[in-house]
């Protein structure tokens, strides 16, 4: 098996069109068709499932995708590793975040852990809690930065990071336009577009939730926009208010004014931010990193509980 083959069953997998996929990979279609039938005879079943009128996945080709990502992005790390070599770098740390922290918590410690460890090579990328947790299962990052909830998973253990506050995000046209904050039994009666479903982040809709209940009156929900950008964009469009992380403050959008957000008694409101890694198989460079936090911040671990 090539990394060429992956690449062209990743492409079909994405487009699950074969003529679509061929133009991508700058070829025809009877070479890249020819190309998948022998990577199934490889793996042993099929991958694809074709008809006259679609393409789709087969259950075996879902579990393969997930892994042919893996190990594509595994021979991208492995020439990261060896180009960093040749400059005198040997380690790469590949780290996932949710958007919030890697707008200012994730940067501020970064720069700091570069100052003692010049010779790590960070890769940075953002996602879902629930992606998080995945691309640590499956090994193809090695920190992981996500809102802690329910849900146990042993075999990855949690370090306390930090605290993120709530704010709103609102139309400059709305009645709150020019106040700098706003107490929660206010938000009695507004509609909200909320950022990130249940799916994609239990443990961050969880503490939304709780600041709904905690609200006394009703709160319509118009949706749940798992983008931060289409969330800001709905607000600047009028559609409703943004109950969102504070970081966020560091995005400028034309319409839109951010104001914080308390009890009824002054005290901000928010949620903990926690650093996930593997329990076996963690990276040196992952390791302290983990233990440079815990000086700055004073996490202890916590196994198994991320959400």
């Amino acid at each position: 098996m090539e990394l060429k083959q992956l690449r062209q069953f990743i492409v079909v997998a994405e487009e699950l069109n074969f003529r679509r996929a061929a133009t991508r990979l700058c070829m025809t279609q009877p070479p890249l068709s020819a190309a998948i039938k022998r990577l199934e005879q490889v793996v042993g079943a099929p991958l694809f499932d074709r008809t006259r009128s679609a393409v789709s996945l087969t259950p075996t080709g879902v579990v393969f995708l997930r892994e042919a990502r893996y190990l594509l992005r595994q021979s991208e790390v492995s020439v990261e590793v060896a180009r960093g070599a040749a400059q005198g770098s040997h380690e790469v740390l590949r780290i996932k975040s949710i958007d919030s922290a890697m707008l200012t918590l994730l940067p501020s410690l970064l720069e700091r852990f570069q100052a003692v460890e010049p010779g790590i090579r960070l890769s940075l990328s953002t996602g879902s809690t629930q992606e998080i947790i995945s691309a640590l299962e499956n090994g193809s990052i090695d920190v992981g930065v996500c809102v802690p909830g329910g849900g146990s998973y042993p075999h990855l253990q949690t370090q306390a990071f930090g605290l993120e506050r709530f704010c709103l995000a609102v139309p400059v046209t709305h009645r709150w336009t020019g106040k700098t904050s706003v107490s929660l039994p206010e938000l009695s009666n507004e509609k909200l577009v909320t950022h990130y479903p249940h799916t994609a982040s239990p443990g961050y809709h969880a503490a939304v939730s709780v600041i709904l209940q905690q609200v006394g009156a009703q709160v319509q929900v118009l949706q749940s926009e798992p983008d931060l950008l289409a969330t800001l964009t709905l607000v600047r469009l009028g559609l409703g208010i943004a109950l969102i992380p504070a970081s966020t403050r560091c995005i400028g959008i034309p319409g839109v004014q951010y104001i914080d957000l308390c009890t009824s008694h002054g005290q901000p409101l928010g949620y903990p931010i926690v650093l996930a890694v593997r329990n076996e198989h963690a990276s040196d460079a992952a390791v302290r990193l983990c233990r440079f936090a815990d000086r700055a911040y004073g996490g202890a671990p916590q196994a198994g509980h991320i959400s």
